[in-house]
């Protein structure tokens, strides 16, 4: 029985499922994703329009769904207009990615500035550090061996 875990991307804060589920197929597991994605919408449409829930099955993304494609409030539309309402809330919601990318950015060299001069700085926000650390590259690997050379072990 494959496992699931969902993710909210609302362009600003990723929300991680921390639990999963178990379903039988993966047909069940969308459905459960389409009544989470209709109880988080109900009465406020407008405002979740751009919303994305992706679906992962044993840690691989197997469906994205846009809340706006499944909003009954877009129901009367038509087809065509339907979809330029879809793309412009999948552009939004890319754009407001990027605004939260940027501000992350701005908001580590502010902080790398600072700890660099010795100064307090904003260590995390939402629980998340504000300096990303990155694996070792293989040169400081091989380094930390005792050869000093690349390459070699």
């Amino acid at each position: 029985m494959p496992f699931y875990t969902f993710a909210l991307q609302d362009g600003e804060c990723p929300i991680e499922d921390e639990t999963g589920l178990w379903f039988a197929d993966r047909e069940r597991a969308l459905d459960h994703a389409h009544g989470v994605i209709d109880e988080l919408m109900r009465g406020r449409e407008p405002e979740t329009r751009s919303w994305r829930l992706d679906v992962h099955e044993d840690g691989e993304r197997v469906a994205e769904i846009p809340f706006a494609r499944v909003d009954p409030t877009l129901d009367h539309l038509a087809p065509s207009v339907r979809a330029t309402v879809e793309r412009s809330c999948d552009t939004l919601r890319s754009f407001r990615e990027a605004v939260s990318a940027a501000r992350a950015t701005a908001r580590e060299s502010r902080a790398l500035v600072a700890r660099s001069r010795g100064k307090p700085y904003l260590v995390t926000e939402a629980g998340q550090p504000t300096i990303r650390t990155s694996p070792p590259s293989a040169d400081r690997k091989n380094r930390r061996r005792g050869t000093g050379k690349r390459g070699e072990s």
